[in-house]
């Protein structure tokens, strides 16, 4: 063990070799926390491609389905709007897309941070 000397404060004379090891440690904790991080986004994002999210307009007489992934899965139009002016009909699934659309990116915003937070809530980064 390293010699104490009194006019360093009681602190040793060891070389700070600890300080380096604990960066390191850090370091690959933090590595290893990112690819946690990263697989479990990746798995996200392949369920969020098989989530559904749908809205409808016009009282429900149009109904579009996307995926989380942002794709456009069905478009359901009822028999009422047969008479119906093309125009208001593109404006209904127009609008019911865009509704969709929110909902997807609505709740992939939220449950990606979610994981964020479960891995870097408790970090403080001098931000």
């Amino acid at each position: 063990m390293a010699k104490k000397i009194r006019g360093l404060g009681g602190r040793s004379l060891k070389s700070s070799g600890g300080k380096k090891n604990d960066i390191m440690k850090l370091m690959q904790e933090a590595q290893k926390t990112q690819e946690l991080m990263e697989q479990e986004m990746k798995a996200f994002e392949n369920e969020l491609a098989l989530k559904e999210f749908d809205a409808t307009s016009g009282g429900g007489v149009v109904k579009v389905i996307v995926t989380g992934d942002l794709r456009v899965k069905d478009i359901f139009i009822s028999d009422e709007l047969s008479d119906e002016e093309f125009e208001i009909v593109k404006d209904m699934i127009i609008a019911a897309t865009n509704e969709a659309i929110e909902k997807a990116k609505q709740f992939k915003e939220e449950e990606t941070e979610k994981i964020s937070q479960k891995y870097l809530g408790g970090l403080n980064l001098g931000m």
